[in-house]
């Protein structure tokens, strides 16, 4: 009994030591499956679909893929009914600082997140004080881009 028990524990030891090195990865990879995406709604209503904030680049509905047309790279949104919520001055817009009903950023149960805004103190901007600072950097070039496109 006693060698059983001995290869036992040193099995036991040795999962325990392997453990820590599998699970990052495979929490990082369970976390890109399950993470729920956050779109951005605006207008009157919060009806228009703007796009997903934090999905991938290569999505279709990603507002980082330049190739789809809710992506912030190009200039569909220019073009389109849409543009309102670009526009440097106006109630609805992310670029405007006083906007008082910017596009929100909504989980799929319809959970409020975040107001997608360039205003540093509206509370639930990204650009807020509990804001996204990675997430209001981007927004903020984008509305840059958009009111003075020779920095392009």
């Amino acid at each position: 009994m006693r060698p059983l028990q001995h290869k036992l524990s040193g099995l036991a030891l040795a999962a325990l030591v392997l453990a820590p090195v599998a699970t990052p990865v495979a929490t990082r990879a369970q976390e890109a499956i399950t993470r729920q995406k956050l779109n951005i709604y605006a207008g009157p209503l919060f009806r228009d679909f703007l796009g997903c904030i934090n999905c991938d680049m290569y999505e279709p509905t990603s507002v980082w893929n330049d190739y789809s047309s809710f992506g912030w790279g190009n200039s569909y949104t220019d073009m389109s009914h849409f543009h309102i919520y670009y526009e440097s001055h106006g109630i609805y817009s992310a670029c405007d600082p006083f906007a008082t009903k910017p596009p929100h950023i909504l989980d799929p149960q319809n959970r409020l997140h975040n107001t997608l805004n360039v205003s540093k103190t509206q509370t639930l901007s990204v650009c807020g004080p509990h804001g996204d600072k990675a997430l209001c950097n981007k927004l903020s070039s984008m509305c840059e881009q958009r009111h003075n496109p020779t920095l392009e």
